[in-house]
């Protein structure tokens, strides 16, 4: 059975949902407006696939569309490799209801196809209606749940109003129903609103044809990507404009405003919208959304006031308020409880959130501090964590390309997963690195590594700028000129590369300002998907943002890494000093052998270790970030001191932490990148904790050991698992208390 909190429960209304449902229900109870959301998961195990079954170990490939239905089940539109409508009962369990392999079919629910569904709404009769995306089709399950046949479209891209036979769609995403059975189609990459009326004629809301931003009267306003909408109780429309990174209204005499986001004035609050995706409405006027890049649900008022009901950054964790986690959430829906439901898509969730009073929720915050040695205890999250993407679970076979060409064949590798990085301006020590950088020369073609489906809405971004990318599914290929190539002196091209993939997005002089690539884009092996720009290098992310695996987990075709890591040197410096200090001068030894002579320590003091990784092929002046660091503490007779019997390997880079600020727990003052195209120093705290997505402070407490005399061990190791040994890795040390 599906849990449901009730403690200190503060009903939100039932709702019209977008991508949407309408319910109806005899007695509503008031939004509450200081409630936050409590945030659990109900299904899905935050990996990516097609099984049925119990609700929380089914799996789903790309849960975007939600409603719920007058049983309280939830019904799933899962696009992705899945294509399928799917349910999760009142009773947890998970069912697909229609759908079978990618394609397009009418007929029976079980037989038939879809191609990436999108937006879902249930209608006054019971019906499921369906956004078709990559089918440019609204299509229909009908009540009994055994067909499915096709309201409008004709199944060719294009921007024809009429007769639904005749009419034409651009990858139609949201839809949203109305108390008298009109649908309203976010027809995204048509940038309008459209409507199908009871009668079957489709007509247009709103709309120039063109991408851009005004408000006004409906054949002169302008979105850019709408993605969701709802309709409220009066017949006024709300739209999730994504890529204007606005919430739009549109009055029943077609009256075009914005209610919150770009140029909203003070309505919007606080709170900047971040492409907005999903969106429902209240009957007493409030809206809720999902906010896709921050991993947010925002509350909007009546007023205009925005605040933010679930979620901060993007990532994963339940909890309440702030401290509750989405990545990409997709559409939100509401059933009779006023209980909240909420795709989160790039964790492959379905995510529940029950309104709660914000003094019933007391945050476990953990003190932050690792205190070594741990037999005394140390603080941690106490979140769920999601399982890491492998390559077993990918379908991955032995070898796997490499996206330069030729693609059979080694490339240099220029960075890897959780390097020291720096930001504009001369920063040297800003994040993260999270993906795998591989060198190549501007202009050289950047081809997909796998068989995908594009997800996102919006899935490129940066039109020329040195992080211009795209999102494919699983992989995100960055630096580069997306759908464009350079001409014989190396200049970027200003017209896109023949293929139906890239869109082209004109200014009003007609010269190109963009690149669009629709939700449900197939990408095979080998498909041309941009070219490396100035960076001479292709940076590729491996898994959705803030939760990425690491790429070298792929076996790139002839990738071999035999070589140790480099241990530069080991400091042992008082934590009140650390955040001051400077890194010792790279000998290639540690700072004081054990052979001649012990380092003096007292008090709480931080281990720092400068060290760097090759790979086999690389140039010798290309350093690369470790994968594993740690440290054990040993009497000078080599046995272990107590509770260093292993070595603690404090940072590793498996699952990266969510926060930016992250990177200053993993390295010292001095780490980073002085100018691009230098070798990047790598001075690792290894008495904090980095590892599994959470990042705390840690000290070794010295006076929790007897004056003496001990052997400061340090392990390095690459993610291939070589091993550092011998002299550079200890380092003598005598402890006066």
């Amino acid at each position: 059975m599906r849990r449901i909190v009730l403690a200190v429960l503060i009903l939100v209304l039932p709702t019209t949902t977008a991508i949407v449902v309408y319910l109806v229900a005899s007695k509503t109870t008031p939004t509450n407006r200081q409630a936050l959301g409590l945030v659990t998961t109900i299904a899905g195990s935050g990996a990516p696939g097609i099984d049925d079954g119990p609700a929380l170990s089914a799996t789903f490939s790309d849960p975007f569309g939600l409603a719920v239905d007058k049983r309280g089940n939830v019904i799933v539109a899962d696009g992705g490799q899945s294509n399928r409508i799917r349910r999760v009962t009142t009773e947890g369990k998970v069912q697909t209801i229609a759908g079978s392999s990618e394609g397009f079919a009418d007929g029976d629910a079980l037989q038939a196809q879809f191609n990436t569904p999108s937006g879902i709404a249930i209608d006054r009769a019971g019906n499921i209606i369906i956004a078709d995306t990559s089918n440019n089709r609204i299509r229909k399950l009908s009540t009994d749940g055994t067909r499915v046949s096709t309201i409008a479209g004709t199944g060719v891209a294009g921007f024809t109003d009429g007769r639904t036979d005749q009419a034409q769609f651009d990858g139609p995403i949201g839809i949203a129903v109305d108390k008298s059975g009109n649908l309203f189609i976010a027809d995204t990459y048509n940038d309008s609103i459209r409507k199908i009326t009871t009668e079957g004629v489709v007509t247009t809301v709103a709309s120039t044809g063109s991408p851009g931003y005004s408000d006004g009267f409906a054949n002169s306003a302008m979105f850019d990507t709408p993605s969701g909408g709802a309709v409220d109780k009066e017949g006024t429309l709300f739209i999730a404009d994504t890529g204007n990174h606005a919430i739009r209204k549109i009055s029943p005499l077609g009256e075009v405003t914005t209610v919150a986001g770009r140029d909203a004035g003070s309505q919007g609050g606080e709170v900047r919208l971040n492409h907005p995706v999903g969106i429902t409405v209240t009957p007493d006027g409030f809206l809720f959304i999902s906010d896709d890049d921050r991993g947010r649900i925002i509350r909007i008022t009546p007023e205009g006031a925005a605040t933010t009901y679930a979620g901060s950054i993007a990532g994963f964790a339940n909890g309440a308020g702030e401290s509750a986690r989405f990545n990409g959430p997709s559409a939100v829906a509401v059933d009779r409880q006023g209980i909240l439901y909420v795709a989160d898509s790039q964790n492959y969730l379905i995510r529940e959130i029950v309104p709660i009073a914000q003094t019933a929720w007391i945050e476990h915050i953990p003190s932050g501090l690792f205190i070594q040695p741990p037999e005394q205890g140390w603080a941690t999250k106490s979140e769920e964590v999601l399982p890491l993407i492998d390559a077993t679970a990918l379908g991955v076979g032995q070898t796997f390309p490499w996206p330069l060409s030729p693609q059979g064949s080694w490339h240099e590798i220029a960075g890897v997963v959780g390097e020291a990085r720096g930001a504009a301006g001369g920063v040297a020590l800003d994040h993260f690195h999270a993906g795998l950088d591989i060198r190549g020369a501007r202009g050289d073609s950047v081809f997909s590594v796998m068989d995908e489906k594009v997800s996102s809405t919006i899935s490129q971004w940066g039109f020329h700028e040195s992080g211009e990318g795209i999102r494919l599914g699983l992989m995100s290929y960055i630096h580069l000129y997306v759908g464009r190539t350079v001409d014989g002196a190396g200049r970027e091209m200003t017209r896109l590369a023949a293929s139906e993939r890239f869109k082209p997005r004109l200014d009003e002089r007609g010269v190109l300002a963009g690149v669009r690539v629709r939700r449900g884009t197939r990408f095979r092996v080998g498909d041309f998907i941009g070219s490396l720009n100035w960076l001479n290098h292709v940076h590729l992310n491996l898994g959705p943002w803030n939760a990425q695996a690491n790429p070298l987990i792929l076996p790139f075709l002839e990738m071999k890494d035999t070589v140790a890591p480099t241990i530069e040197s080991v400091e042992v410096i008082s934590t009140d000093a650390l955040a001051t200090s400077q890194p010792a001068k790279p000998t290639g030894k540690p700072s004081k052998p054990a052979s001649i002579g012990p380092v003096v320590v007292s008090g709480d003091v931080a281990v720092v270790v400068t060290a760097y990784d090759r790979v086999d092929g690389n140039g010798t002046n290309r350093k690369l970030g470790l994968f594993r660091v740690g440290y054990q503490l040993l009497h000078t007779d080599r046995t272990p001191v107590n509770g260093y019997e292993q070595a603690l390997m404090n940072i590793e880079f498996s699952r990266l932490p969510a926060e930016d600020a992250a990177v200053f727990k993993a390295y010292a003052p001095g780490s980073g990148i002085s100018a691009y195209g230098t070798p990047t120093l790598f001075r690792y705290i290894v008495t904090n904790r980095v590892r599994g997505g959470e990042a705390l402070d840690g000290v070794l407490r010295t006076s929790s050991f007897p004056s003496g005399d001990y052997i400061l061990k340090i392990t390095a190791e690459d993610f291939a698992g070589n091993r550092t040994t011998g002299p550079s890795t200890e380092l003598a040390i005598t402890v006066k208390n």
